[in-house]
């Protein structure tokens, strides 16, 4: 199976919120690889399934960097990839039967964003066993290619998960991914791909979730810009990827215009009805709110290690990892003067009260879904 291999000649990624492609560079084409041999290449890991070229595109970074230690692992690659690999899409689809499937268990992290899963990734992360990788891209670029047939899209999950966890690259026997928010809109076709796996949505209350975004404003001294009701339905489907309906739906009429984040709660609402799609017709899945893995992490940690058969782990590795800053270091670190008592301004809350006031089941900002973990 032969690759191609591509040289940088610069980077040039777009705002952090879009989806990893081979966009982000400007190369070259050099030699013939043969795929073979880079298999057994430990620095070699996928960056994206590119829609547009049709191609799985891997990085190349220096020996040394461990990926499961990066906050955002499609970040990590983008700045320290040396260059770039292409594979035709179905020649990686081919992948999955030349490697040794993944471990005992996969523990899929599905999210809405600013919710701790980044936190508990990391705290897995230093289980006995247990490989977790923070957001890779690769699986949120699963969005471009829906459209294709199940089994191609079925195909391309599993080679990007035996690729991520090929023996080359990780030791343990238990694995965890965390994704990308806009993969919310891929949950029922990623357990339809593995539904053997452990599923779990983690989300938050959307007044204190908006509020997190908000503070990430305040910091960068953004000032608040009002849109149409159109042109949020507009932005929040071109950042899923999903229609204008599934969007338009979830926006009474009778409210006009947004204030800055108010528009983002269509995509809260967006999100968590994936999961109520999921899991009122029978899929497997469980949700986790943010609240109680803040209220009681050790306890959460626990329940999830069960979820994936694996013994209560020593906490002090994990109790350091739940009193750090998870993003630290990336622009979505917290603000160190501020830290979290920003809250979001008394017009937004009341907009967005209203809008949740107007939805015929997820009607209040502090929901809870069915099958949300119970702790003891």
């Amino acid at each position: 199976m032969s690759a191609k291999k591509l040289r940088i000649r610069s980077r040039h990624r777009q705002h952090p919120g879009v989806i990893a492609s081979l966009a982000d560079f400007e190369w070259q084409a050099s030699e013939t690889v043969d795929m073979a041999r880079l298999m057994d290449d430990p620095r070699l890991t996928l960056y994206c399934l590119d829609a547009a070229t049709e191609q799985a595109i891997f990085t190349a970074t220096p020996a040394g960097i461990d990926l499961s230690r990066s906050p955002f692992m499609y970040q990590t690659q983008f700045d320290s990839a040396e260059y770039l690999v292409a594979l035709p899409l179905f020649d990686f689809a081919g992948i999955a039967d030349s490697i040794e499937p993944p471990g005992e268990s996969i523990l899929f992290l599905h999210n809405i964003g600013r919710c701790g899963s980044t936190l508990l990734c990391r705290a897995l992360n230093e289980a006995p066993g247990v490989v977790a990788f923070s957001e890779p891209d690769a699986l949120t670029g699963l969005l471009s290619l829906r459209h294709w047939s199940r089994s191609s899209v079925n195909d391309f999950f599993r080679a990007s998960l035996v690729w991520l966890f090929r023996p080359a690259v990780v030791s343990g026997t238990h694995f965890v991914v965390k994704l990308r928010n806009q993969a919310a809109g891929m949950l029922k076709p990623f357990i339809d791909a593995m539904p053997e796996a452990t599923h779990l949505f983690m989300y938050r209350d959307a007044i204190d979730w908006l509020a997190s975004f908000h503070r990430l404003r305040v910091k960068r001294g953004d000032t608040p810009t009002r849109y149409s009701r159109a042109t949020v339905i507009e932005q929040q489907a071109a950042y899923y990827q999903c229609s204008l309906a599934d969007i338009a739906k979830l926006a009474p009429s009778a409210i006009r215009s947004y204030l800055g984040l108010e528009g983002r709660a269509l995509a809260w609402l967006y999100m968590l009805e994936r999961y109520l799609d999921c899991h009122d017709t029978g899929w497997p899945i469980s949700a986790l709110r943010y609240e109680d893995l803040q209220s009681n992490p050790d306890e959460v940690l626990k329940s999830v290690l069960a979820m994936m058969g694996l013994p209560d782990a020593d906490g002090s590795a994990a109790q350091r990892v739940f009193q750090s800053d998870a993003q630290a270091g990336t622009r979505f670190a917290r603000d160190g003067q501020r830290g979290n008592t920003v809250a979001l301004p008394a017009e937004m809350q009341a907009t967005v009260s209203r809008l949740l006031a107007l939805q015929p089941v997820i009607n209040s900002a502090d929901y809870t879904l069915p099958d949300t973990l119970r702790l003891e």
